[in-house]
């Protein structure tokens, strides 16, 4: 990565204003990351927030410390700086450019932009203090499942949702945590692939937790409307949200809430795979899911393609985004929805009904 005092040949770049730092959206860094030529990912977080996350490979000096190990850097090398939202990082990257950086960036959005479009196993926080708690996305490529592992940074106490059957992923964060899972929830019964509970339970003697309409025939606890599960300061409260199937839940949290297969980025959960509902599922759609405040972020049991449908690459939405492009949100009344979730969609999925009844067995 080279070039002349205050070029960036790098396309991949925005073109800097004045003397500012150009910015580097998240998935092009990603890939740029994995190319044969990547930049130097700089983190000028303080030591709080970098024990939460981080791009692994990166570097790490905190703002405070930057002006005295600035020579620490390489001078023949691009330079992308990130933070938590991206301030602090323009102040990192400001500084560099007038130390004579040419090939200088910043991450738009910062980590928290980062983990939620090009990288969701990076763990996602926000302000200590508003009791969200740590949360990392696995996906699952070949299905397009994703579960989820909260944890409390304080306690260490852990909750993962909708595990899938590959459990080293889940095992192996809780151990670089040093955490604790005291509780596996499944939002509803899957159609499309076997659960990791019953292995995760056999691993860690964490309860298994269930709506209290499911049919599971193995241990479990149930879960009502508007109970909650504690995690350190925060809460995750329950929603029933029947109609992808009648066991369906939805958790919220501050801000955000897991939608299962309810609510899926671009449209919702197909009720032909099990004990659906499509009167049911408007319901919950219209009077439940599609009231939460716009801003609320939306973390989904499923992500891209599906149904034969284009939804975007998304790791997560929100509830105002949905409201204003989502096909299903978009039916004008119950009786188009219900023509909607009956008509067109592609052959139910082989070996559903064994899917449910294994998962349902154990």
């Amino acid at each position: 990565m080279t070039g002349g005092p205050g070029v960036l040949p790098h396309p991949y770049f925005r073109d800097p204003v004045r003397d500012h730092a150009a910015r580097i959206a998240p998935v092009p860094l990603r890939g740029l990351l994995e190319g044969p030529d990547p930049p130097l990912l700089l983190d000028v977080r303080p030591a709080d927030e970098r024990r939460l996350a981080h791009v692994e490979g990166d570097l790490w000096i905190p703002l405070s410390e930057l002006p005295d190990r600035v020579d620490e850097l390489p001078r023949g090398r691009a330079v992308v700086v990130y933070c938590h939202y991206g301030g602090v990082a323009e102040r990192g990257a400001a500084h560099l450019r007038r130390c004579g950086f040419a090939e200088v960036g910043l991450l738009e959005g910062g980590l928290d932009e980062y983990s939620r479009l090009a990288d969701p196993t990076v763990p996602r926080y926000r302000e200590v203090d508003d009791g969200f708690p740590l949360l990392q996305q696995f996906p699952n490529p070949a299905t397009g499942c994703l579960a989820y592992l909260l944890t409390d940074p304080d306690e260490g106490d852990a909750v993962i949702v909708d595990p899938g059957p590959n459990i080293q992923p889940y095992l192996a964060a809780l151990r670089a945590r040093r955490s604790r899972l005291t509780a596996i929830v499944e939002t509803h019964t899957h159609a499309d692939h076997l659960s990791g509970h019953a292995a995760l339970h056999e691993r860690t003697e964490a309860p298994i937790w269930l709506s209290h309409r499911s049919r599971a025939g193995y241990p479990h606890r149930p879960l009502t409307d508007r109970e909650g599960l504690a995690l350190g300061d925060a809460e995750l409260v329950v929603q029933e949200i029947p109609g992808h199937t009648l066991d369906h839940l939805a958790l919220g949290f501050p801000g955000a809430v897991f939608s299962g297969d309810t609510l899926l980025p671009g449209s919702c959960g197909r009720t032909d795979l099990g004990e659906g509902d499509p009167s049911l599922l408007w319901e919950s759609l219209t009077a439940k899911l599609a009231r939460l405040p716009d801003e609320t972020e939306v973390f989904p049991a499923h992500y891209g393609p599906r149904h034969g449908l284009p939804p975007p690459e998304r790791y997560s939405t929100t509830i105002g985004f949905e409201r204003r492009t989502n096909e299903a949100l978009r039916q004008p009344n119950r009786e188009a929805f219900l023509a909607y979730m009956t008509e067109g969609w592609p052959p139910r999925p082989p070996q559903c009904d064994e899917i449910v009844a294994e998962n349902l067995r154990r």
